[in-house]
Order: structure tokens, then sequence, then C-alpha cells
């Protein structure tokens, strides 16, 4: 599999025309990071377009308490960042790799110069943009008034949009579902009972993608 078809996964890529899928890739810079390594940080300077092509990448968000706390886990086949032009002011978020991964890369620069021959590129980062704010929409109310079984699922099916094994462990789940392992851990092995999921060692493999959705009250693409 190519870098372009891992990124159709996330569905926003696949639907570009072949000239902006090809402009992009051919303007893309791809780098190898490690386990732990900065991508950027909170306060910095919006600078593109991301994609993760291998790996994942951890989204943290800083508390008014100083501590860091796990937002999201972009898995291998997902788009983030933010253009310059649609931010409004600097990254709210701080980026980290998950584990040894490969990225992809289009700075601001290389998006404004393929604009001038293919405008629709920022109404088209403006859907993108658009999509992933109705994911944190729909993953705020799932936190809010979701119970523990269903917000459980509801997260991991989040999680798995782009692909059907997730990388991701019960303690993320835990923080980014604001309960315990130990909860996590029991509501994953009603998962798997009931054949939706198979755990695996830092990873949860989806076996059935319809009925994870149903067992979060969420509807996703």
């Amino acid at each position: 599999m190519n870098d372009a078809e891992i990124l159709d996964r996330s569905g926003w890529f696949a639907r570009q025309s072949p000239a902006l899928r090809g402009a992009l890739m051919a303007r893309a810079r791809i780098a190898r990071i490690e386990a732990g390594q900065w991508i950027y940080g909170t306060g910095d300077a919006l600078n593109g377009l991301y994609g993760v092509l291998e790996g994942s990448v951890h989204l943290l968000l800083a508390l008014p308490d100083g501590e860091a706390r796990l937002l999201d886990v972009v898995q291998a086949g997902q788009l983030f960042g933010q253009a310059a032009r649609f931010g409004g002011g600097p990254r709210l978020v701080t980026a980290i790799a998950g584990g040894p991964s490969r990225l992809l890369h289009v700075p601001d620069q290389a998006l404004a110069d393929i604009a001038r021959s293919q405008p629709e590129v920022w109404r088209n980062f403006t859907e993108l943009l658009y999509g992933q704010l109705a994911g944190a929409l729909q993953l705020a109310g799932a936190l809010i008034h979701l119970p523990p079984r269903r917000r459980v699922a509801a997260r991991l099916a989040m999680l798995a949009l782009a692909a059907d094994t997730v990388t991701v462990t019960q303690a993320q789940l835990g923080e980014m579902t604001g309960l315990s392992r130990k909860t996590v851990n029991a509501h994953l092995q009603g998962l798997e009972r009931a054949g939706i999921i198979d755990i695996q060692y830092r990873h949860m493999r989806i076996r059935d993608r319809a009925r994870l959705q149903a067992a979060g009250n969420i509807s996703l693409p």
C-alpha cells in the first residue's frame, strides 16, 4: 500500500480530485520520528497539514493545573494540524509521537503554492477542519452524557475511523474517557465477549464496527 492509499482511509483525502491529491503528495515532506519525539507544542505557530503514515501521534491538552492530558491518539491514515490561514491563533495542543512513526507534512507555503493553480484547496481544507470540529463535538457529548460502557465504546469507535486495528492501551483509553483502567478493562472485556472487538497488547482490533458504534450510541462515517 502506497502513502496515498494509506491517507485514503481518512475519507477526506479519498474525496479530493486526482490533481489535488497529486499536488499534496508531491509537496509533502515525509519523516520518520521516534517514540516521544515532539512534532509541535502548545503555543507554536500553525504550519500546515500532517498525516500519519505509520505509527500514531498523541495529542495532549494542557490544563490550568499545569498537567497535560491525553486528548486523542491519531492513527495511521488520519490527518491532523491546521493552516495559518484558518487558525486565528497558535497551536492549542501538543503533538508527540506515540511510538516509532512515519509522518507526512504539507507546510503552509506548499498549500499556498498549490492554491495558486488549485484555489479549491482552501475550500476543501475548510471541509477537513469542519469534520474535525464535528468529531470534537461528538466526543464532548459522549463524555458528558454517556454512561461508562457506552463512553468506552464511543471513544474506541472514534479512534477506529481509519483502521480496524487501533494503537491504544487500556490506560490511555481510561485517560481519554475519565475512567480508571480497571473500569475500562471491564467494559472492553464485555465488548470482546460480545464478539465486537479483540483485545491485543497495546492494540484493539475491531471485529464489528457497526455494533461498536451502536454500543457507543454514536453514528460515524
